[in-house]
């Protein structure tokens, strides 16, 4: 029998949404205040935030060689970039390449119009996202120039892989003979490799990150809990009351997080196992859960057993927290 298991199907508890709570399963970004928990405060809600991934850069000689050699070299006609995780290798390698004597004087000969070996800035880097956009732009400030991303493509105008491809396709600067560096994490899908290929233009993949599950999420958690001043696992006398939500970014994360989640919270599951009562016995407070996508939605569903209460509409702060706050205000008028 596993220790989430019930099919209840009640809604949500009538304690009013100002006083909820929600477990984003993030890490909070550096910007203050965080984007996710700021517009959740705006509804009225107290977020948490609470770290689960774990990310390591990996075959950092391997990308400082290719900084060193420069995108002639290898007939590089541009660079894909898919996570902020791949900007962050990218400058852990310039600093390694400028910390050696003898790459600073191939670096010093590049900045007085020397021969072009290392000439980065004049190659377009393509990027999924703003926020990856804007930490290309920021290596440049900081690091060699030469060294670093000036040309900075998509952003913006490519929030997936798919449609950052697309934008490589269509873009005359690399017509004719197109050929990338493409740095990769552990859990790349195939998107953008497939339409690239298939449309005439060559790839060398480097993986640069990897990513597994914290090895200190159930400690963080409780620690977390024991600040904001929440207890999940111990309802007291209202055992049967909902503690608030929890939302799920990712299927890897949800599979790594979801034993120690269950240790202290009961879920909704889809199928009745004929153990409703088990959370009152264990005294945990319901979850609702909530996703950023179809895709976590899916797996929750799938491979977990879970019911999901909320689907963001679209992968963005204010859509989920407002796709949460018309769920509670949906079921209070009940």
């Amino acid at each position: 029998m596993h220790p989430c298991e019930n099919g209840s199907t009640s809604h949500a508890d009538p304690s009013s949404p100002s006083t909820m709570n929600v477990l984003l399963l993030r890490s909070p970004t550096s910007d203050v205040p965080d984007r996710y928990e700021a517009v959740f405060r705006t509804h009225g809600y107290s977020p948490i935030s609470v770290p689960v991934l774990e990310t390591t850069l990996v075959h950092l000689e391997q990308l400082a060689s290719r900084i060193v050699d420069g995108p002639n070299v290898h007939h590089f006609t541009g660079v894909i970039v898919t996570s902020k995780r791949s900007i962050e290798a990218w400058g852990r390698a310039v600093e390694s390449v400028v910390a050696r004597p003898r790459e600073n004087v191939v670096v010093g000969e590049v900045g007085c119009g020397g021969e072009d070996k290392t000439g980065w800035a004049s190659i377009p880097f393509y990027v999924v996202g703003e926020v990856t956009a804007g930490a290309a732009r920021e290596l440049g400030k900081r690091l060699q120039r030469r060294l670093c991303p000036e040309d900075v493509r998509g952003g913006s105008e490519a929030g997936s892989a798919e449609q950052l491809a697309r934008i490589i396709l269509e873009d005359g600067d690399v017509s004719g003979s197109k050929k990338m560096l493409y740095l990769t994490g552990d859990k790349n899908r195939d998107t953008m490799s497939k339409i690239l290929t298939e449309g005439g233009v060559g790839l060398e993949e480097l993986q640069v990150y990897e990513t597994r599950g914290s090895s200190t999420f159930a400690q963080d958690l409780e620690d977390e809990l024991r600040k904001a001043g929440s207890a999940g696992c111990d309802g007291g006398d209202d055992a049967l009351s909902t503690w608030g939500w929890i939302v799920f970014f990712a299927p890897s994360a949800a599979r790594h997080v979801y034993p120690a989640l269950c240790d202290r919270f009961f879920f909704r599951r889809l199928v009745d196992t004929g153990d409703a009562d088990e959370h009152k016995h264990g005294r945990k407070r319901t979850a609702k859960v909530a996703v950023i996508g179809p895709t976590t939605a899916s797996f929750l569903r799938d491979e977990l057993g879970l019911r999901v209460d909320v689907v963001a509409p679209k992968p963005t702060p204010a859509e989920l927290a407002s796709a949460i706050s018309a769920f509670d205000s949906a079921s209070h008028s009940v």
